[in-house]
């Protein structure tokens, strides 16, 4: 089964996402409010696929949590944001994700995006 880490610091919006990803059969999901706990949950669990924010609140950002996360091993990421600027973008796809979704995201969407990811990584 494949492992998701998810990590959103709004709580409603983690519960909506991770509700509809297990409506799509995606039932191995862990959570993380911030990019600090992103790092070390990446760094014990080893998820197959990272959902991450871009902006977390306090603390280090979604694109930084992702850098750290790389540095030790790489971790396929889609990136779910409301940020629209063009430096924040830019800045996103310098880490090579899969995709950078905008808020509100589509369920839809999101399940074709992982089920894509999914399918190449059975391959």
């Amino acid at each position: 089964m494949m492992k998701i880490l998810l990590v959103e610091d709004e709580g409603l919006v983690a519960l909506y996402i991770k509700k509809m990803l297990i409506e799509h059969g995606f039932n191995e999901i862990q959570v993380a409010r911030n990019g600090e706990d992103a790092v070390q949950k990446a760094e014990e669990s080893t998820p197959d696929l990272m959902l991450m924010d871009i902006r977390l609140g306090k603390g280090i950002n979604g694109i930084e949590a992702v850098k750290l996360i790389n540095s030790e091993r790489k971790i396929p990421v889609i990136y779910i944001t409301a940020s629209t600027d063009e430096h924040t973008h830019r800045e996103a796809l310098d880490t090579d994700p899969l995709a950078i979704l905008s808020k509100p995201i589509e369920p839809e969407e999101l399940k074709e995006m992982i089920d894509n990811y999914f399918d190449g990584y059975k391959n």
